[in-house]
């Protein structure tokens, strides 16, 4: 199918959607360095929404950054997102503003949509190869194989093992089952003394076959993940018994 042909007007919009939405999925991914918990964990459906607008709607308050990134706005602007939705470009939806009392339109880019706008950028975005991971799902995979049975510990903001939580939402809410579970434990608190839970997350059985299927592909592709061989793994422990 060929890529919908867009007017002028469409394409600053689009490309404008696209360096926004850029500029949040940088902020999102260093959240969790720069303390803000509660932004770390939103989920990505929720802060690739980009609010366009006025904070306010009172004439002379500062415009949102896609709104300004657009060059400002009119009566033509909604006709012009409205036209890139039909087109499967982008999604359009009325919510409030996080962290704001403040209700205003939001443009979420599709995959569709982000494909476009960066091949009309001149972007290329390298396909990967068949059986080869996202290079943070493989790193999940392999941090929760390597923490074995007891899993990986919750170090705060739900960054098991380095890996945005976003990435082990995916591997528990997959359509053909979960690859990884839950466990807790009662700990005492070394400083405070008082007793609390404590979150892990490991593979279950289906996350082991699923490791060990894609090894091989992933392990080339990511030569500097740390993914033992599993292979390696099951023989040593034959050998053992």
């Amino acid at each position: 199918m060929s890529a919908p042909e867009l007017n002028p007007r469409q394409r600053t919009y689009l490309l404008a959607a696209l360096e926004i939405d850029q500029q949040q999925e940088t902020r999102h991914k260093r959240a969790f360095q720069a303390g803000e918990w509660e932004e770390s964990r939103r989920p990505s459906s929720d802060w690739r929404g980009m609010p366009f607008g006025r904070w306010t709607d009172i004439l002379g308050q500062p415009p949102t950054a896609l709104r300004e990134a657009c060059g400002g706005a009119d009566e033509g602007s909604g006709s012009t997102w409205a036209a890139l939705a039909r087109r499967g470009l982008v999604r359009l939806q009325d919510r409030q503003v996080w962290g704001h009392q403040v209700e205003l339109p939001h443009v979420t880019l599709t995959p569709k949509g982000r494909k476009l706008a960066r091949e009309l950028t001149g972007t290329v975005v390298e396909r990967r190869a068949p059986g080869v991971l996202a290079r943070s799902t493989w790193k999940a995979l392999a941090a929760a194989w390597n923490a074995g049975e007891a899993g990986l510990r919750d170090p705060g903001g739900s960054w098991y093992g380095g890996v945005h939580w976003n990435t082990w939402l995916l591997l528990l809410n997959r359509r053909s089952g979960p690859l990884v579970e839950s466990r807790s434990q009662e700990e005492r608190h070394p400083t405070l003394g008082a007793y609390r839970q404590v979150y892990f997350l490991r593979l279950n059985e289906a996350g082991c076959a699923y490791y060990r299927e894609r090894w091989a592909a992933n392990s080339a592709a990511y030569p500097d993940v740390e993914a033992p061989n599993p292979i390696t793994v099951l023989l040593s422990s034959s050998t053992a018994v």
